[in-house]
């Protein structure tokens, strides 16, 4: 699946200490990319229970970590020009991400 993210996502993933990033992107390949191409966000698979997916409206939200930082990103799915699925990352940080 393609994606995208948005200047504040960018900013906000540039202040993150290294190894939160790290654990973000672990969590992102090992976990949200195989459950999206089972189809969870179509409903075909279950969202993996470590990431605590949520749907807010058309926002999802999801838990990169549990332990330490309290992880949380922002992101929706959407279809691009081409009519293919796109999924925009909107932020990330910590449970202040919600306000």
């Amino acid at each position: 699946m393609k994606y995208q993210t948005t200047a504040g996502f960018d900013l906000a993933l540039a202040k993150l200490p290294r190894e939160h990033r790290r654990l973000f992107v672990d969590t992102v390949r090992g976990h949200l990319i195989p459950a999206l191409a089972a189809g969870a966000h179509r409903g075909e698979a279950p969202w993996p229970r470590r990431l605590r997916v949520h749907k807010i409206g058309e926002t999802y939200s999801l838990t990169w970590s549990f332990v330490g930082p309290d992880g949380r990103a922002l992101f929706t799915i959407g279809p691009d020009a081409d009519g293919e699925p796109l999924l925009t990352w909107l932020a990330i940080g910590y449970h202040g991400i919600y306000q």
